[in-house]
C-alpha cells in the first residue's frame, strides 16, 4: 500500500514540474517576442530617419545651385510623408582686416515629418558663397 501512495505523489509532483516548465518556457517566448518587435520598431524608425536624412542631403544640393531668389523652396517627398523646405538670408562678416564679406548667404533646410503619432524634424544651416554674375 505504501508504494502506491509514493507512487502517485511521484506523479503528481512530475505534472508540477511539467506544467512549472511549460509556464518558465511561455514567459521566455514572451519576453524574446516582445523584444522582436522592439527591435524592429526601432529598425523601421532608424531606417525612415536615414532615407529623410539622405532627402535632405539631395534637397540642399538641388537648392544651393540654384540662384539666390530661387532658394526660399518647399518641396514635398510623398514616399516618406516628408517636407522639405529651404529658406536663406544673407550673411554679415568680415574678414581680419575688418573688411565686410559680400556674397555669402545662410541656407536654412528643413525636414519635417511624422513617425507614427510623433512630429519630426531635421535641420541644417549651410554657408553658401554666391558670388553675383559678372556683367558683360
Amino acid at each position: 500500500m505504501t508504494t502506491l501512495i509514493t507512487s502517485k505523489t511521484r506523479a503528481g509532483y512530475v505534472l508540477f514540474e511539467v506544467i512549472l516548465a511549460l509556464t518558465i518556457f511561455a514567459i521566455a517566448v514572451v519576453g524574446l517576442a516582445t523584444a522582436l518587435n522592439n527591435i524592429i520598431e526601432s529598425a523601421a524608425t532608424m531606417n525612415l530617419d536615414n532615407s529623410v536624412r539622405i532627402g535632405l542631403r539631395s534637397f540642399i544640393e538641388e537648392v544651393r545651385h540654384k540662384p539666390i531668389a530661387d532658394m526660399n523652396t518647399t518641396v514635398t517627398d510623398d514616399r516618406l510623408s516628408a517636407t522639405y523646405s529651404s529658406t536663406v538670408e544673407t550673411l554679415s562678416l568680415k574678414n581680419s582686416d575688418g573688411v565686410a564679406l559680400n556674397d555669402l548667404y545662410t541656407l536654412h533646410a528643413k525636414a519635417a515629418y511624422g513617425q507614427g503619432n510623433t512630429a519630426r524634424e531635421e535641420i541644417v544651416d549651410l554657408y553658401v558663397y554666391k558670388p553675383a554674375p559678372a556683367s558683360k
